[in-house]
């Protein structure tokens, strides 16, 4: 096991009393009252000319407010606060003249970092805003921090039964003397949308595009002003890195006249065709180089606004990188052992072929170094984007990076311990390598194509705290698939972690449990640590199998869905006539009897040689209603039309289809 102690510095510091009391008993002299008994004793200040991030801030914070206390604050200018409010609490959310009256300033703030302040007759709720363009809100940041950690409110998950509001007909601040700046400058999970993948499950379900947008929408919608689920939770920012496949159109526009540019496979053949937008390159070839460093200069220049190009070359496609002796000269004999595939069309039938070879990683090295050398000279701040990832994911053995390329760092499992210590193992050396390092995982994609319970919050937790004291400066996670029943508490504390990565993982399900569940918390943390426990089986294998394509169903025999469903139900008896807490259960009851019905269907696949083909039909034509129910009344609970796109075309080999009549069997687990 690696050593993960973080190597950090503070970045918090806080006095707070919520109750009016400091620790010695007594009142605290800066205690503000915000309502009493239902009724309003302070007033919402805006700067005259508020920023989008105070204006938004304003309405979250006096909806929320009137939903806890039942009082409505109003919302004045600074201008108009001058003249004086009989008595009132400000409550100065923004940079305003209130806010420098009272010797408060956004000095020594960074990009969305948050001031909250407490002093006689005053609150204030404020950040640097647009002094900060790459995260200019830190004034919304700094009201659903107050509203979050100093007055009880959560966002589970999107939508009404995701937010928490406790009732406080009198709310009281103590002292509060709070300056922040998130250590990680960007904190970007992707939000998993509409796309061409997600039609292909949508015509299996049955469903439009229409009706996709329409239920995400209504499962979305919250009635109070609210700035959306990621933003509540502070994720964002932005490092202003160009990323993602950079060569798509290179094959089209180059391919007939440069067909030496591009890779050799290991029959000769340099064609592309079959590679689609996903050609592989000769990255040894040096007009090829040339032509990428003029392409790249001629980005920047024709924008100075950007900062960044991405090299990164495409991932996936049917054929093989370059197999030509000058590109392999430039991969060490001791490299990682890999293994690569491509597809032959010599003949006129395709075959797919694997071979084994060495990490690519080296030779990928020497491609970005040789454009950032030629790029750098005639834009020397840029910066240049590349990746560690598939099968240039090993750290490089003999060559460093030019400092202006950063790397994107791929690497990281939850469904192998092996290949998550490798991950950690490899961070270091590449962060070694490299000046610039940020972590783009794809690790909330696994199990995407069954959508089945997973938790992983601890290993999570405490990797992230060590990247983040070992060189990371940004994430950028693909993606929050939006399976909020069953991978929910995964997103809650990656948000919270990606805000404060020294938050403790067992205080953050505790507030998850606590606030969502009420007097039923005590069973849902075990319902959560239980369904943690079978991931980390899942994880123990030690198959040489691809993590991702791993058969997450299959620890959730009926035994195991049983005691899961037992622990509900206990928690159901606990909330009896609480109908919040009982419709948050349900919610995750849902993703519980899709996970069960999912485990029999891939149980029925597993057994297809000897499978019952009757019993079959009607477990798949189950599943099919069920996820055709789940998407029309609880839309948030599995994102079924992705999981139809993902693992939709398996059931054909026990003589299923997606077009055919179903039967409508009863949906009860």
């Amino acid at each position: 096991m690696l050593c993960r102690w973080p190597c950090r510095m503070p970045l918090l510091v806080v006095i707070l009393s919520l109750s009016g009391l400091a620790e010695s008993g007594e009142p605290c002299v800066a205690e503000v009252v915000l309502t009493q008994d239902g009724r309003p004793r302070s007033v919402i200040v805006l700067p005259d000319t508020p920023s989008a991030a105070a204006k938004m801030a304003a309405a979250v914070l006096r909806d929320h407010v009137e939903a806890m206390s039942g009082a409505e604050l109003e919302i004045v200018s600074a201008s108009a606060a001058q003249a004086g409010q009989q008595g009132r609490v400000l409550i100065a959310v923004g940079m305003s003249p209130v806010v420098s009256k009272l010797g408060l300033s956004t000095e020594g703030v960074g990009p969305g970092g948050i001031c909250i302040d407490t002093s006689p007759g005053a609150l204030t709720l404020f950040g640097p805003d647009g002094e900060t363009p790459s995260d200019p809100w830190g004034t919304l940041y700094a009201v659903t921090t107050f509203l979050d950690d100093h007055l009880g409110c959560r966002y589970l998950w999107p939508g009404e039964s995701g937010k928490v509001i406790p009732k406080r007909p009198t709310i009281k601040v103590g002292d509060v003397h709070l300056r922040y700046t998130p250590n990680i400058r960007q904190r970007h999970i992707r939000s998993l949308g509409y796309s061409d993948r997600l039609q292909v499950g949508l015509d299996r379900l049955g469903f439009t595009k229409e009706d996709f947008r329409r239920l995400r929408e209504a499962a979305f919608a919250a009635e109070l002003a609210d700035p959306g689920w990621l933003r509540w939770h502070r994720v964002g920012g932005t490092m202003n890195l160009r990323s993602g496949h950079a060569f798509g159109h290179y094959w089209e526009k180059h391919g007939k006249e440069h067909p030496e540019w591009f890779a050799m496979q290991p029959n000769g053949s340099r064609d592309q065709s079959l590679a689609g937008n996903r050609a592989r390159l000769c990255v040894s070839n040096p007009e090829l180089i040339d032509q990428i460093a003029r392409d790249k200069i001629a980005e920047l220049s024709a924008d100075p606004s950007r900062t960044s190009v991405s090299l990164a070359p495409n991932d996936g496609g049917r054929l093989t990188f370059c197999m030509c002796e000058r590109c392999k000269a430039l991969d060490p004999p001791e490299g990682r052992k890999i293994s690569l595939l491509y597809d032959d069309a010599t003949g006129g039938r395709i075959q797919r072929h694997y071979f084994d070879y060495v990490s690519l990683t080296d030779r990928m090295v020497t491609f970005y170094n040789a454009i950032a050398e030629q790029v750098t000279k005639v834009h020397p701040d840029a910066l240049l984007v590349a990746d560690a990832y598939s099968v240039y994911s090993a750290p490089p053995v003999k060559r460093k990076l030019h400092p202006n390329v950063v790397v994107r760092f791929v690497p990281m499992t939850y469904l192998n311990d092996e290949g998550r210590e490798r991950a950690l193992r490899d961070w270091d050396a590449w962060s070694r390598a490299a000046s610039k390092i940020y972590f783009r995982p794809n690790f909330l994609n696994g199990g995407r194509r069954v959508g089945t319970l997973l938790v992983f919050a601890h290993k999570m937790g405490e990797d992230l705290q060590y990247l983040s004291g070992h060189g990371m400066v940004g994430t950028d996670f693909d993606a929050c698939l939006h399976n909020w029943a069953t991978h929910g508490l995964n997103y809650y504390v990656l948000a919270k972690l990606l805000w404060n990565p020294d938050a403790d993982v067992d205080t953050l399900i505790d507030e998850y449990c606590r606030s969502g569940f009420g007097p039923a918390a005590a069973p849902i943390k075990r319902y959560f640590a239980r369904a943690e426990q079978i991931t980390d089986g899942i994880a123990r294998q030690t198959d040489a199998g691809d993590a991702r394509r791993r058969d997450v169903t299959e620890p959730y025999t009926p035994e195991a869905v049983e005691e899961l469903s037992n622990l509900l139900a206990q928690a159901e008896k606990l909330a009896a006539g609480k109908e919040d807490v009982l419709a948050r259960i349900h919610f995750l009851r849902r993703g519980l009897e899709f996970t069960d019905v999912q485990a029999r269907a891939y149980r029925c696949l597993r057994q297809e040689a000897n499978a019952d083909r009757t019993a079959a039909r009607r477990i798949l034509d189950r599943k099919y209603w069920m996820m055709r129910d789940i998407f029309e009344q609880d839309h948030p609970a599995v994102n079924v039309a992705y999981v139809a796109w993902g693992g939709g075309g398996y059931w054909k080999r026990l003589g299923w289809r997606w077009e055919a009549d179903h039967e409508k069997p009863g949906l009860a687990p």
